[in-house]
């Protein structure tokens, strides 16, 4: 048991190592086959001797076809085989010697392929190609024979003993070692000659006759022999030539070749009678005896004579046929040289003639197909099996080397091993686009010329199916009018299917995006609409129709549908707010855009296009764009209208038109276009008198103003623009509330009439007003240090009143004086006042209306209130009212000074000179600065009697300051008011200096 366990496991590790070695691999068997056998002769078993029957089960070796392949081979033609058992038997009587005539060796070969079947179709593969050698016996069939059956040979009588006569030796087609030429005999063997073999380099033999003893022609000048030829078969064979052998007079020299051996080569396509070589020879006899003649030797074969000749008088070598590389590639003979003597002597040389091959032959192609022909499914795999070809060419070398490919983009080729190639599927095949397919392979060797051959064999592709319909568009474009009746065409769709039969059936269905909407016919593919349809809802539709064929699988496929409805003016449009609100600045150019309104209609082209336009009411002032609703502002007023609301309609163009309505709003916001009004001081109330006791951070005036503007835009805020005399830290103001306050703590020394130049500003605009500050050192009461010296008090006292009388009397007699000369000068006054007023009433003229509005309005005013007690009052009208200016009321054609271009502001001065002389009719408004210098400009010529007092004030400076000295006030006097106008000191002086007459007038305004 063990040891049967051991064999079976070497039989496995055995057929294991032969199937590794013969897979992929050429496998080649050889057998031996005695000559001339019967027809139909038991050759071998390819299954059996191969193994491959011991490989494979039953069931697989029952599946395989074997098959010789006769294309491209010329031995295959000599056998046959069993397609199911692989016997091998030859297929007519095989002669060895015509197969292969003088070779040594004797081999047929030709292939053997095996085909495997499928075992779920009938399909064959390639599975399997063995070389099969068979080596053909030989049997001695075949008696030596003699070129000739006579041969005359002449000897001359003086040759030496030992000398040998040459004549051909036999020839027996058979080539095996016993079958073959084995001996040579002389009969009779004592005679005169002997028998020697000659070998030559050819392979022949040559027999010598070797003459045994001197020759005497005189004796016996005739000779006949015979040599018989002997082979080693079975039965023995034999062939006898007869040879006659004549003795001739003396001729001692023989010709003798230039060379022992002469060699050439020449081209297969050496033209026919063309010179090969040329032999030479030499022979020292003379006379007839010298001369020689060129020819074959006789044991040349009759081949190369049928190739070449030989000019037996210049020994020329020419073709007289066609040379054929590929027939032999190398001719070697001998060649014979002999004289004319009466005994002529002979000699021999080897001529050797290489032919060279040329590309003169194409490759040759032998295309085996599948037993069961070469019908192919279209699903075939790629890399299946087609066809086997062998290619071979004639040529040598690079001439014989073949490079093949198989045209065309389906199938390739894989070389199985030298020269042999199988064709199999390139890329996968398709019954629809080709039934038929021409397999062209085309061959060329790498020679010069190159040359190419090609052979064709053609493929049935078989249907499956493997396509699926197809919609003869991707896309299915139709229209309709939306609130369509239910069951409207659509459009109809068509798919073709290119498999035939069944595969080729189309079945249309509706694919599950559309089934609820539309359906189609099945076998005319008419599309319809099952219900009514809405634009606005989804103007464009997609859905998909589905087409099936009937194969088997079945195969689907779809296309898409899309669906436009066509619109009805079904809706009306309509604005997307109810209520549009905007806001606007007042006071803008080159209209402003307010802003723009937004509507929307669902309907499509004409019917959903809509226009704007107002409804009521209708404002001038707005612009509005009908086809992109967008508004715009010209010139507005917040201050005249702060809300505009009205109506405006959406339209569309279609028929019949329909249309909405929405309410605009429209907010004027506030821009900082107006100047503040300053209501206190104004030119009726400019002027304040207090003591210069009055405590420090007391209020002694609040300014009044206000801005018709809104927010921010009426913010003011308060500054002190000037003060004059210069007095910087005597007063300021908050900036906020306009509250005019003491700074520091006031002296005697600060006692005097300050002009304060005041401002307000709202952040653009800046105006002036003038206030006049009256700092006095008592009201009718002597402030200063107690003495304990009544008598200096009294002297005091006494020149307080002499002062202050005087001061008066001044007063009044320059009021009296001022008023006769306004009199005399009514008329210079009243032009300059004609053309100031003018100018104002135009300005007043254009404000009228705009003031009327303003007055109704709620001004935001700061408001300032301060007392005097009864002892500061005074006569306020006594005191100049052209003390304050501002810029005119909010008019584009007035003039108004801003921050930025600062100006010196007007100043302001206590004179007696007040009167309504210098009004010009500005009680109602301020003074611009630009008015205001034109005043500050104008002379005025002083009187007659006013410049006589100015010089006898001149002449007495010294008196007057004498009794300064002698008044103990002098250090703190400054100049009073008692209410009822200014002493003649301070109409002649300023603080102290001389001031003429111009100055005086024009105090004010300096």
């Amino acid at each position: 048991m063990m040891g049967q366990g051991i064999r079976q496991l070497f039989l496995l590790l055995a057929l294991d190592i032969y199937t590794q070695m013969t897979v992929g691999q050429e496998i080649s068997l050889r057998y031996d086959l005695l000559e001339q056998q019967s027809q139909e002769t038991f050759v071998g078993n390819v299954a059996v001797d191969s193994l491959l029957k011991a490989n494979v089960t039953q069931e697989e070796l029952d599946r395989m076809k074997f098959q010789i392949l006769t294309q491209g081979s010329k031995d295959a033609s000599f056998f046959m085989i069993d397609e199911k058992s692989s016997t091998i038997k030859t297929a007519n009587v095989l002669d060895r010697e015509v197969l292969c005539e003088y070779e040594i060796q004797c081999v047929l070969e030709f292939s053997v392929a095996v085909y495997k079947q499928h075992p779920q179709h009938s399909n064959l593969d390639l599975f399997k190609i063995f070389t099969i050698k068979v080596n053909i016996v030989d049997a001695n069939d075949n008696a030596p024979t003699f070129p000739k059956s006579q041969v005359a040979l002449n000897v001359q009588e003086s040759v030496p003993v030992d000398y040998v006569l040459l004549t051909s030796g036999a020839v027996d087609p058979d080539m095996g070692v016993n079958n073959s030429i084995q001996s040579y005999t002389l009969k009779p063997s004592n005679e005169m000659f002997g028998l020697k073999e000659i070998k030559n380099i050819d392979g022949t033999t040559d027999l010598g006759l070797i003459v045994r003893y001197k020759l005497d022609r005189e004796t016996l000048d005739f000779y006949q022999v015979e040599i018989v030829a002997k082979d080693g078969g079975f039965p023995q064979r034999s062939g006898a030539v007869l040879v006659n052998i004549t003795v001739i007079d003396d001729n001692d020299n023989r010709p003798l070749f230039s060379q022992a051996k002469y060699d050439a080569a020449i081209p297969e396509n050496h033209p026919v009678g063309k010179s090969v070589l040329t032999l030479s020879a030499q022979d020292l006899d003379i006379d007839e005896n010298g001369e020689f003649t060129f020819s074959f030797n006789s044991r040349v074969p009759q081949k190369i004579k049928d190739k070449f000749a030989v000019n037996e008088t210049s020994g020329e070598i020419y073709t007289i046929s066609e040379i054929d590389f590929e027939e032999e590639d190398n001719y070697q003979f001998l060649v014979e040289v002999q004289d004319k003597g009466r005994e002529p002597k002979s000699s021999t040389s080897i001529v050797n003639i290489n032919i060279l091959d040329v590309n003169d032959n194409a490759p040759q192609i032998s295309v085996n197909l599948l037993p069961d022909g070469a019908d192919i499914l279209e699903s075939a795999e790629v890399g299946r099996y087609v066809a086997n070809f062998a290619v071979s060419d004639r040529d040598s070398g690079a001439n014989g080397k073949v490079q093949c490919q198989v045209l065309g983009q389906f199938f390739r080729i894989e070389e199985i091993f030298t020269n042999m190639y199988k064709v199999t599927i390139k890329n996968p095949l398709d019954y629809e686009s080709k039934h038929v397919h021409n397999v062209t392979i085309q061959c060329q060797d790498q020679g010069i010329p190159q040359h190419q051959n090609t052979s064709s064999f053609l493929i049935n592709v078989l249907d499956v199916n493997d396509n699926s319909p197809v919609f003869l568009q991707s896309i299915y474009r139709a229209t309709i009018m939306e609130n369509n009746p239910p069951n409207e065409v659509i459009t109809t769709v068509e798919a073709v299917d290119k498999d035939s039969g069944l595969a080729g059936k189309v079945t249309y269905f509706m694919h599950t995006d559309g089934k609820d909407n539309f359906k189609v016919h099945p076998t005319l593919g008419v599309v319809t609409v099952t219900k009514s349809l809405d634009r606005e809802i989804n103007p464009v539709i997609l859905f998909h129709v589905n087409a099936s064929d009937a194969g088997n699988p079945q195969l689907k496929s779809s296309t898409l549908i899309r669906l436009t409805l066509e619109d009805e003016n079904d809706n009306t449009p309509h604005f997307k707010k109810s209520h549009f609100e905007f806001y606007v600045v007042e006071e803008q150019k080159n209209l402003p855009i307010v802003g723009r309104l937004f509507a929307e209609d669902p309907d499509a082209g004409p019917n959903g296009q809509f226009s704007f336009d107002f409804a009521s009411p209708r404002y001038p002032e707005f612009i509005l764009d009908y086809d992109t609703g967008l508004l715009k502002a010209g010139m507005l007023d917040r201050e005249l209208k702060t809300v505009y609301n009205f109506n405006v309609t959406v339209s569309d163009k279609g028929t019949p038109q329909r249309s909405s309505v929405a309410l605009v709003t429209i907010h004027v916001l506030d821009a900082n276009d107006n100047m503040p009004r300053i209501i206190y001081p104004d030119n009726l109330n400019n002027t304040i008198k207090l003591m210069y006791t009055t405590p420090k951070e007391s209020v002694i005036a609040r300014i009044q103003a206000d801005d018709i503007d809104e927010g921010n835009n009426s913010m003011l805020s308060f500054y002190i623009h000037q003060v004059e005399p210069s007095k910087n830290d005597l007063f300021k103001m908050n900036s906020a509330t306009g509250e005019l306050i003491i700074a520091k703590t006031m002296h005697l020394y600060d006692a005097d009439s300050y002009r304060l130049v005041l401002a307000v500003k709202n952040g653009v605009f800046t105006m002036y007003a003038n206030l006049n500050v009256i700092i006095t050192v008592s009201n009718n009461t002597v402030l200063g240090p107690h003495s304990q010296d009544s008598g200096e008090s009294n002297i005091l006292i006494v020149v307080a009143i002499v002062v202050v009388t005087v001061i008066l009397s001044v007063a009044i007699i320059a009021a009296i004086c001022v008023v006769k000369y306004v009199d005399r000068h009514r008329q210079l006054q009243k032009k300059t006042r004609d053309e100031i007023v003018i100018g104002m009433k135009k300005q007043e003229s254009l404000t009228t209306e705009s003031s009327q509005f303003t007055e109704m309005k709620p001004r935001n005013k700061k408001e300032v209130s301060f007392s005097l007690s009864d002892d500061d009052s005074m006569n306020i009208s006594s005191l100049t009212n052209i003390t304050s200016f501002s810029s005119y009321m909010k008019n584009p054609h007035s003039v108004y000074s801003m921050e930025e271009k600062s100006s010196e502001g007007p100043q302001a001065c206590s004179s007696i000179m007040a009167n309504n002389t210098l009004h010009m009719d500005l009680s109602k408004d301020h003074l611009t600065e630009k008015n205001l210098n034109t005043l500050y400009h104008q002379q005025i010529k002083s009187p007659a009697w006013l410049r006589q007092l100015q010089e006898k004030t001149r002449r007495d400076p010294m008196s007057r300051k004498a009794d300064d000295d002698d008044s103990e006030m002098s250090a703190e006097s400054a100049t009073s008011d008692s209410g009822r106008g200014g002493s003649e000191e301070d109409i002649n002086s300023n603080r102290g200096n001389p001031m003429s007459d111009s100055d005086f007038y024009c105090q004010c305004l300096v």
